[in-house]
């Protein structure tokens, strides 16, 4: 997937995201993994939206569809993405969120 944003830029927002953020810290497990693919599907800018079926982020992440489906559900706890059903039910398009800081625990 081509974009017009630099390379460096992307790299700068995620590592913003999950390190200087502190977002790193609170994804648990596989869902890092997830929310990697989800990020390379918008072309890793903040604020897009990518629409993209359960099978695809199986396949490309090569987690199981459990294991997909709860890191899905983590992300969206933490507010790093928001899901919205297609048309049909079974296609989803997810919103990447440009998350504030989180409060230090």
């Amino acid at each position: 997937m081509t974009t017009d944003v630099d390379e460096a830029t992307q790299v700068d927002w995620v590592q913003s995201v999950l390190f200087d953020r502190g977002y790193l810290a609170r994804i648990r497990g596989e869902a890092i993994k997830v929310y990697l693919v989800v990020v390379e599907a918008v072309g890793g800018e903040p604020d897009r939206s990518v629409t993209i079926s359960l099978n695809q982020l199986v396949a490309r992440t090569r987690l199981s569809t459990p294991t997909v489906i709860d890191g899905l559900a983590q992300l969206e706890r933490l507010g790093l993405v928001v899901s919205t059903t297609g048309p049909r039910g079974k296609v989803k398009t997810y919103y990447v969120a440009d998350p504030p800081a989180l409060d230090a625990d």
